[in-house]
């Protein structure tokens, strides 16, 4: 299987990598879409401080459901979208609701490899399917991110 890994600072190849290992809470994606932001740019830069190499990027994601597993919900062919953030739930910032502030944060692309590669495995709890196209699909991402910068400071200045 293809993947475009991060190698070093300002070094990107593709390269042959691993099937994923699909576990028991997870499903196998076959990766459509993959939107390029900033922290990509500057994981090749070597400008993000957060990133070791190598490093397979890309968490702004739209995908089809390969293989479901046991997980009937998910059926072969369904358009999804994917959560990349993993919180630890026991830090101060998870106890108080807000896991996309965690101490531990582990960003798909990020601090474990993300979605520049042809199949991804990816927890069930983090997959979302909505009626989008498969463009629109990996700009839900990066628009929630833009949703919460305005409206996470407005409810707050508002209670």
């Amino acid at each position: 299987m293809k993947a475009m890994v991060l190698e070093a600072p300002g070094r990107a190849i593709v390269k042959d990598v691993k099937e994923p290992r699909v576990g028991e809470d997870e499903v196998l994606l076959q990766v459509r879409r993959v939107g390029l932001c900033g922290s990509d740019l500057n994981s090749y830069r070597g400008r993000n401080p957060l990133v070791s190499y190598p490093r397979i990027p890309g968490h702004e994601i739209s995908a089809t459901v390969v293989d479901s597993g046991m997980h009937r919900e998910w059926e072969a062919g369904t358009a999804v979208t994917v959560l990349p953030y993993a919180a630890c739930g026991h830090c101060a910032a998870c106890k108080r609701g807000r896991p996309n502030a965690c101490r531990d944060n582990q960003t798909l692309g990020v601090q474990r490899d993300g979605a520049l590669t042809e199949r991804i495995a990816i927890p069930t709890e983090k997959l979302y399917g909505a009626q989008l196209s498969l463009k629109e699909l990996c700009l839900v991402e990066p628009l929630t991110v833009g949703f919460h910068a305005v409206v996470d400071p407005f409810l707050a200045s508002h209670q």
